[in-house]
């Protein structure tokens, strides 16, 4: 399934971030950018495999994994815009803690606090 990326992208981050990410990866490389557009929203995210609950919380934890705070607070954000409760992202981020280790999900949960205050305070 293929859908516009800056419309799926919405779904995810919020309708009100979806410029100033364009307006970013514009700056930072319009190529990348067009990647991310294209196909991380505009196929991956947009296809029909999982439901996007369970695709946001699954990127969630690989970004936990990864130790990539950054792009964490963005998509512990999108899991809540999802559906998804802060004890469904915290059992993921425990998850984490088995397979990358402990600091990995102590900074993720750490992420995770200041996110949903962000979105919280936010909505």
């Amino acid at each position: 399934m293929s859908e516009p990326g800056p419309e799926v992208m919405a779904r995810f981050v919020g309708a009100e971030n979806v410029e100033r990410g364009r307006d970013y990866l514009e700056q930072l490389d319009p190529e990348l950018h067009r990647y991310i557009m294209d196909f991380v929203y505009g196929e991956v995210y947009a296809g029909d495999g999982l439901d996007p609950k369970t695709r946001a919380l699954c990127t969630v934890a690989m970004l936990a994994t990864l130790g990539q705070q950054l792009q964490l607070g963005v998509y512990v954000q999108a899991a809540r815009r999802q559906g998804a409760s802060e004890e469904e992202i915290r059992e993921v981020l425990r998850q984490v803690a088995v397979y990358a280790g402990f600091p990995s999900a102590w900074n993720a949960i750490a992420t995770m606090k200041a996110a949903l205050e962000r979105f919280e305070a936010s909505s």
